[in-house]
This record gives structure tokens, sequence and C-alpha cells, in this order.
């Protein structure tokens, strides 16, 4: 979710930006090295940096959901898997009075859909992008996914299920919106009830036992009646999450179009998988993930892979394969570029577009567009907690895509790697032909929170806008396309304030090797007795810290009462008369312990 795909530390002494006013317009003062859409000259960028994208959310929703479930399933807020019903968004979102993309209007739909969402809804996930159907029909595209019920003020607590990839269809009509989430199976039916736990929609077979790895999706295209989408595979484990080969899925357009109009609940994707070759560069540290962008141009599809270099400094290089639309699942008949304008078949001949430290690093997801007679590769700063949202221009598809000579487009306001920003972070910014017009280009992003409390409870365990789709619109003109003049266009989130109602009480995961701070102390125990019970009483550790409550008689093997409690004190009954000793232990969401307390008491 992803919960960033590949993850590197923050880049020392890297700059710090300038904050915005808003988050609707270029920011009024030029930050060092980048000139701001339609405003300053170029200026050289750092050649190198280190690598951020979008596999933040594997940690951030992979590797904590199940824990998370765990440590909030008690809790108030979303009602329990019941009945469940069509989800209806009224208004349809879309289109401003104008004609033109609305991206509020876009954020809201999905905020939306996340609050009315039950056991078998999209509630969360990142990873998104869209491919049309018709005129009156989106498939959306996400990643790591949180199944519902949600609430902006609840989180995905008494979360239905978790899987890495979904498909979600969109069908409007008239003024309003109708959404069908597909998986893999496993999601409930109409009856309310879960048929088993949920599955992806693309996963790799497994063994019972295995590591758990998983498919994430990248771009995709229609083409002759197909919607054709890119999946990387991810071998299991934590950070860093490493790429092992790329799948193509085929999902037929009438498949999906018949999903959108059939029952809301158990509606279930089981695409055509077309596994490629994998193949590791001289260099390189894991295969070339292929499918980061695609871009058509007449009958010739472009795509884009990234590669991992094996050096410290992880930027990702760009690798560029080229196949005709109508042969994009064939992979004998792609041809890679091999340097200087030539093409060649065998993905053992590709050569990166730009040698490494001469060009942007890229994301894990991006775009690449044609505006007037150049072509731009848009993307989120892979800067660790940047704000910016980027584009480089070039003469070709192939580039060179020059780092001294980008834009940045838009800079996100409510992004930043502390308290008052709730930790967020942004990546993987695409832009959406589906939703884009002549004049107006819609890009999507990702968000989601590193904040983690003092037990090690993730953000999304309080609200559920840690994970959803938010939008800007920017006009075609500012990259040389055409059209009148404007602003860029972003929504007003309105993210509930979560860490600011305690910030000490919250951390940045990314500051701890395993994700977590380490477990604050129990400083003390009191005890109060009365006969044959003892109520234990200590000051509250942490926001999100439990307690492992132990009792034993001095000197005695084993103990005679234990619990687990999440408040601050704790009541034992059915002791006998006698002295004893309690310690209380301090536990943090993945079961790491802090220092204890102890104290003696007798029972009457």
């Amino acid at each position: 979710m992803t919960i960033n795909r590949e993850r590197g530390a923050v880049a020392p002494g890297r700059h710090r930006r300038q904050r915005t006013p808003s988050g609707r317009r270029a920011p009024w003062r030029r930050p060092p090295g980048r000139r701001l859409a339609g405003r300053w000259p170029p200026a050289r960028w750092p050649a190198r940096r280190v690598e951020f994208t979008g596999l933040v959310i594997g940690l951030a929703c992979g590797l904590l959901v199940a824990l998370t479930w765990l440590a909030v399933r008690g809790s108030p807020g979303a009602g329990q898997p019941g009945a469940p019903g069509p989800v209806i968004i009224d208004p349809q979102a879309g289109a401003s009075s104008g004609g033109e993309p609305d991206p509020a209007a876009l954020d809201a739909q999905w905020a939306a859909y996340s609050d009315r969402s039950t056991c078998a809804d999209w509630a969360g996930g990142d990873g998104v992008s869209a491919v049309s159907l018709s005129p009156s029909q989106i498939a959306w595209f996400f990643s790591d996914t949180y199944l519902g019920p949600a609430g902006p003020n609840t989180g995905f607590s008494r979360i239905s299920g978790f899987v890495h990839n979904s498909v979600v269809v969109q069908t409007m009509t008239g003024q309003s919106s109708r959404f069908v989430t597909m998986t893999g199976g496993g999601a409930c039916g109409a009856s309310g009830r879960a048929a088993g736990p949920p599955s992806s929609v693309v996963s790799p077979p497994q063994a019972p036992g295995e590591a758990n790895e998983r498919y994430w999706d990248e771009d995709g295209i229609e083409t002759g009646g197909t919607v054709v989408k890119f999946y990387n595979r991810y071998r299991p484990g934590g950070v860093p999450f490493v790429p092992e080969g790329t799948v193509i899925a085929a999902y037929p357009v009438s498949q999906l179009s018949s999903a959108g109009r059939g029952p809301a609940y158990g509606a279930v994707a089981r695409p055509q998988l077309v596994p490629l070759p994998a193949y590791t560069p001289p260099g390189g540290s894991s295969p070339i993930a292929w499918g980061a962008a695609l871009l058509r141009a007449g009958n010739m599809v472009y795509v884009y892979g990234t590669l991992i270099p094996d050096t410290p400094a992880a930027d990702r290089q760009l690798y560029l394969a080229r196949v005709p639309a109508a042969r994009l699942t064939q992979f004998a008949a792609w041809r890679f570029y091999a340097g200087a304008g030539q093409w060649a078949p065998g993905q053992q001949n590709a050569q990166p577009v730009r040698p490494a430290g001469h060009g942007p690093s890229v994301s894990s997801g991006f775009s690449v567009v044609r505006a007037g007679s150049r072509y731009w590769l848009i993307q989120a700063d892979p800067l660790p907690g940047s704000q910016d949202i980027d584009a480089y221009q070039a003469d070709a598809p192939w580039g060179p895509f020059d780092a001294a000579d980008g834009l940045v487009l838009w800079r996100n306001p409510d992004v930043g790697l502390d308290a008052a920003h709730d930790y967020r972070i942004m990546y993987e910014a695409r832009a959406e032909p589906a939703l884009s017009t002549r004049h107006t280009l819609v890009i999507s992003y990702n968000v989601n929170s590193l904040g983690v409390t003092a037990g090690c409870v993730p953000m999304s365990a309080f609200t559920n806008t840690a994970t959803l789709p938010r939008f800007i619109t920017v006009p075609l003109a500012f990259l040389g396309g055409g059209g009148p003049a404007g602003t860029v266009q972003a929504g007003a989130p309105d993210y509930p304030k979560v860490a600011q109602q305690d910030p000490g009480q919250w951390f940045d995961e990314w500051k701890y090797p395993a994700g977590c701070p380490p477990v604050p102390a129990v400083t003390s125990v009191r005890a109060r007795t009365r006969p044959g019970a003892v109520t234990l009483s200590w000051p509250d550790a942490g926001l999100g810290v439990r307690y492992h409550v132990y009792v034993t008689a001095p000197g005695a093997a084993g103990y005679l009462k234990q619990a687990t409690v999440r408040s601050d004190g704790a009541t034992l009954s059915g002791l006998r008369a006698g002295t004893y000793l309690a310690t209380v232990v301090p536990a943090n969401l993945r079961q790491e312990t802090g220092p204890a307390a102890r104290v003696t008491f007798t029972v009457p």
C-alpha cells in the first residue's frame, strides 16, 4: 500500500524546499536547481540522488496490515460487515461546470467510496491508474488494497481483508457512478459473509507455508478489446523490496464491463497471464522491471522499464522497448532501445536511455506523454518526502530527458515528513488519458503516511485518508500543447490532523531500522489488593502500547496469572492469600518489548 516499493534513505544534505501557500498553482519562489512551470529559466538539478517511489505502501500496508487488524479489531468505528448493497456516488465526479476535469470531484468520489465501503468494497489503496472501457465505464487498477469498512476517523479498523492488487469498475449513469470491486476471489458476497480470505487478482503460485510474494500493478492500456496491464513481481520480505520479474495480465474489456454492471459484491477477475523472461543487465541488482509507463504512438506502444543498479546510490535507470500495439503481449515482437537511436531484438541488447548519473532518477511508476512537439516524462519526485510533481522534456520517446531542464508542475502542501503533515508522502504520479481532455491533463498520485505511534500502530488504524488516490489538473499549455492558459488545480484533501493531536506520540518509521521506535518503558507499577484479587496500575507508556502482565509467587517457577491489556491498568482475581510479584512489560504492535516495571504485593 505500499503501503514504497523500493525505499532509500534520505540523501545527506538535501536542500530544504520552500513551502507553498496554496496547492493550486506554482510556488511563488523558485527552489534551488529547478524551474517552476512557465516561470523561471532552467537550472541544473543534482546529478544523483537517493531513490524513493511507490513501494512504501508495501510496508505501510502489506507488512503491518495483519498486525493492525489484531491491534484495533475491538476498537469502535465502522460497523461489522453486514448485508451489502451497491455503492452509488452522487453527483458524478469528473467534469466541472466548464466541461474540464475537476480534481476536487475526483478526490471526493474515492473518499466517498471508502467512507461507504462494506465488506467487499475497495476502501483504500495505492498504485492507482485508470483505463477507459467505454464512454460510460472506467476500470481503475490498484496495488495494495484495503477492503472495507473504513472511515476518516476510524481508519481501516475491522477490515474485511487486504490484497496486493485489485480492480474497481466505475459505471457512470446520468449524474451518479456505481462502483464494483473485483478481487481474485474470497471476498464477501451478497450475504455479507466472506467465502474465505480474499485473494489478489494477480498472484504468483505459492506452496503452503511459502513466504508471501506479490505483484504490484504498473501501467496499462486498452487495445483490440483487451486491457493489457503490467504487474511487477517482488520477492518475499521487507525493505528493500526487490523486483523479480514482470507479468502481463490481459483482461477482456467485456469481462470488466459486465462485472461493473453485475452484482455489487463478490466480483472476481481472472485475467490471462503472460510472464516475461527476467533479465538482469551487467551492473544491475535485479531484473529490469517492465511496464512502469506505456506510451501509445500511432500503432506502436513504447514500454518503459526501470532498473535498480548495484551501486550505493540506487538511482533507478530508464530502459525502453517498443512493439506494435496488436502484438504487445508477444515478447518476441519487442524491440529494445540499444543506444544512439538504434533498436534491436533480444532483451540482452537493451541499453539504458541515459547512463547512470546523467539523467533524472526515475520512479517505479511514472508517465510519458506527448504535448505539442515534445515528449514529457512526468513523475513524483523520488526524493524522500518531496512535495513535487515534476516534468522533463525531450524530442523523442527515448529522450534524452534532461534533469537540468525539469519543471515543477505542482508542489503539494499537504505532504511532509513531520507531525504537522501527519508524516504523509506522495509517490507514483501518473498521467490519466482516460480522464484528460484536449486542453487539460489529469495526473493521479498516491499518498500514504509513514507515521507510527509509540506502539508502532500505523496511521491507517486511525484514518482511511492515509491511502486514498488524489488528482491534479494541468493545462496542456504548460507543456507546449496549446489550449487556454490556466493554473494547475488541486482539490483540498481536508485530511484529519491525527498526529497533531499528540505529536509527541508519533514517529517517522523510516528513522528506525525495523520501522518502529523503541518501545517506551513502564516506569512504575502500583498495586491495590483485596481478598483474592489485585488491581495493578501504571503510567501510560505511549499511544498504541500494549502491556503484558505477569504475576508469580516469589521464588516459584512459572506464572500464576498473565494477561495482555491495552490500558494502563488490570485487575487479576482468583489469587490465594500470600505475597506475589507482578511484572508489567510494554510491547508494541510487533511484539517487541521495552523496559518492564515490577511491584511486590500481599493479598490478604
